[in-house]
């Protein structure tokens, strides 16, 4: 078992070595957050607030094997996807993986707290009557607002697709219970 976990830290170095650099060339400012998606997208709305920083790392987010976007400190970033099943991964050069399903509804919109902990990097659902629950409306209006540079994600996900299909790979082939199962239903949406 170390010696997966030994395999995993190095993939995700290899992988996410590029978000220690900073944001910029990834992600660009944005004015304005979606207020609402059409009936035919969900809106899933990655935020993460300084105190769930743990450091200045930058950690990828991606819906399978397609990066959508990266979280700095003290930001948020919109994603726009087809209603149904995901699975959002993210990681950083040296931070353990975070997988986080998600069974999404058209129409609504869905909340995703992006932290590091002591084991790494996690994905945390925002579900109603949740702890997080009641301060999504402050961090809308307090964290930075980012939107994908999508050309250049498009050009990392590619020089990537192998590190990344060894990812999608690691989670298929791993006991279920080695991930931390986390899940956001389409009743978790607004």
């Amino acid at each position: 078992m170390l010696s997966k976990y030994r395999l995993w830290c190095l993939l995700f170095m290899l992988i996410f070595v590029a978000s220690c650099a900073g944001s910029a060339s990834y992600m660009k400012a944005s004015e304005t957050l979606n207020e609402r998606p059409p009936d035919d997208k969900a809106l899933v709305r990655f935020m993460r607030p300084y105190k769930f920083s743990g450091s200045a790392r930058n950690f990828f987010v991606l819906d399978q094997e397609k990066a959508i976007g990266n979280n700095p400190v003290s930001t948020q970033f919109d994603y726009l996807a087809a209603p149904g099943k995901h699975l959002f991964i993210s990681g950083a050069a040296g931070a353990r993986k975070s997988f986080l399903e998600a069974d999404l509804e058209g129409g609504r919109i869905y909340y995703v707290i992006v932290s590091l902990n002591l084991t790494g990097v996690r994905l945390i659902p925002v579900k109603k009557n949740s702890e997080y629950w009641d301060k999504v409306k402050k961090y809308e209006t307090s964290l930075k607002k980012l939107m994908p540079n999508t050309e250049i994600l498009t050009q990392w996900e590619q020089d990537n697709r192998l590190e990344i299909q060894k990812l999608m790979s690691y989670y298929e082939t791993s006991p279920k219970d080695s991930h931390s199962n986390l899940m956001l239903s389409p009743d978790d949406g607004v």
